[in-house]
């Protein structure tokens, strides 16, 4: 893995709040791979692409991918659990 291209979630703050409707670096993901819970904030982001790629900071495995096109936003998180949004976050 080409760790010069990773950043760390809050690089995509903007756009998961785009997403979501309000801040979600708190929001906390489940990985499918190994099961490791992670804030959105801690999860390893490669924005250099087509899209957006987030792993998981235990195993690296992908979580979920982001892809913007002109007319849509595609959120591909097949690799997460589930996600827990508590109150204020």
């Amino acid at each position: 893995m080409n760790t010069e291209l990773m950043v760390d979630g809050n690089a995509i703050a903007g756009e998961l709040e785009q997403i979501f409707g309000h801040d979600m670096t708190m929001a906390v993901a489940r990985c499918a791979g190994c099961a490791a819970d992670s804030m959105m904030a801690t999860l390893i982001a490669f924005v250099r692409g087509p899209g957006v790629v987030l792993r998981c900071p235990s195993c690296e495995s992908v979580i979920a991918r982001i892809v913007q096109t002109p007319t849509a936003t595609y959120l591909d998180a097949r690799g997460m659990v589930y996600l827990r949004m508590t109150s204020g976050s």
